[in-house]
């Protein structure tokens, strides 16, 4: 085989370890990011006591179920109550987390 006649330079071990270092603090600030971003989007989820709502409001409407009501639903309290206002009936679904103070209210006309 023939002599490289180009010489190639090659990095020294410092710039090794800055470059190294340099990528490892994008990606933990970036994991940092996407952490925070999913613990976020997991504590605002509420589509299963949405659907639990719905399911009490069907089963409110074929009389499984009698008011006023009160349940547990995983970490949530639920309770349906009727209330008068101006003289209209509301049906008030109510479900709670306590341990953030987290309240969703479903107002419906009876």
């Amino acid at each position: 085989m023939g002599r490289l006649k180009k010489k190639i330079p090659a990095s020294t071990l410092m710039e090794t370890l800055v470059a190294t270092s340099i990528i490892l603090i994008v990606f933990v600030v970036a994991s940092l990011v996407l952490m925070n971003t999913f613990k976020s989007v997991a504590e605002r989820d509420t589509f299963s006591v949405k659907n639990r709502l719905e399911k009490l409001q069907y089963l409110l409407a074929n009389e499984k179920i009698t008011l006023p009501y009160d349940e547990t639903f995983e970490v949530y309290e639920i309770s349906i109550e009727t209330i008068q206002e101006e003289g209209i009936a509301y049906i008030i679904y109510i479900a709670k987390k306590p341990e953030q103070e987290k309240t969703l209210v479903i107002k419906q006309i009876k």
